[in-house]
């Protein structure tokens, strides 16, 4: 959990936020659930206040079918996170990255074990290079933490090395902007994977975070999500299965 007395201090330090008026796009459907926010300074606060709409960070969304226990992940912010030309996103002389949505499912937000990239060039704040990955779902083995110096409490940016689990396909990702009722623009990515991939077959606590390279606009967030266990006729159906195969071989 990030420190709310590190929090006071960019403020003080930076100046006041300036209000985004982030609104959620007409693209979540009734299904889908706003993730919790445990920090950060997301949810239509740009802050420390630079950059205006481009560099606000809005919401963390998530959705769960149980019928194929299948888990949607979802991000919608005024960072460019599409970024067709891979040339990150120009602000005065510097262009900035979009990070990597970070994941942990073990109910323990002081490491994520889990990377959604997104499939764009990555590049720090101070030009550490981290390459153009697959877009898709990697489990984690270092992260890289080069944001601002001053934004530290953004960390962490994006996965430095990693092992990719389940690659984004046209069936599993979608990637686009819409205009919100604010009026301004805002980019979205949707993710989509059977919770079985990674081994959760039961109840289980979802934190997620996401930044810029800069560190600018930063947002922790959470999600307790049920799995519900097998119906009973289902369970019976698997037992007179069972039942019959038994009577085969003896047969």
């Amino acid at each position: 959990m990030k420190s709310p007395f590190k929090i006071a201090a960019l403020a003080l330090l930076l100046g006041a936020p300036l209000s985004a008026s982030a609104s959620l796009l007409n693209v979540w459907g009734s299904d889908w659930n706003q993730m919790t926010v445990t920090a950060g300074n997301g949810d239509g606060v740009i802050a420390p206040g630079v950059g205006g709409q481009p560099f606000d960070v809005e919401f963390l969304m998530y959705k769960f079918d149980a019928s194929s226990n299948t888990l949607h992940v979802g991000l919608q912010t005024g960072f460019d996170i599409i970024d067709a030309d891979n040339n990150g996103y120009r602000y005065g002389n510097k262009d900035y990255f979009n990070g990597d949505l970070a994941l942990s499912f073990d109910g323990d937000d002081s490491q994520y074990e889990y990377a959604l990239d997104f499939g764009n060039l990555t590049k720090g704040y101070y030009g550490t290079n981290l390459g153009t990955d697959a877009a898709g779902l990697y489990a984690v083995t270092s992260w890289s933490n080069d944001v601002y110096t001053g934004h530290g409490v953004s960390n962490p940016f994006a996965m430095a090395s990693g092992n990719l689990l389940i690659a984004a396909n046209g069936s599993n990702f979608t990637e686009s902007y819409a205009m919100g009722a604010d009026g301004k623009k805002s980019f979205y990515n949707m993710f989509s994977f059977n919770i079985g991939a990674i081994g959760l077959m039961s109840d289980f606590t979802m934190d997620a975070h996401w930044t810029m390279s800069c560190g600018n606009d930063w947002l922790d967030a959470r999600a307790d999500i049920k799995v519900p266990e097998p119906a009973p006729f289902a369970l019976l159906g698997l037992g007179l299965l069972g039942l019959a195969a038994m009577r085969k071989r003896k047969a």
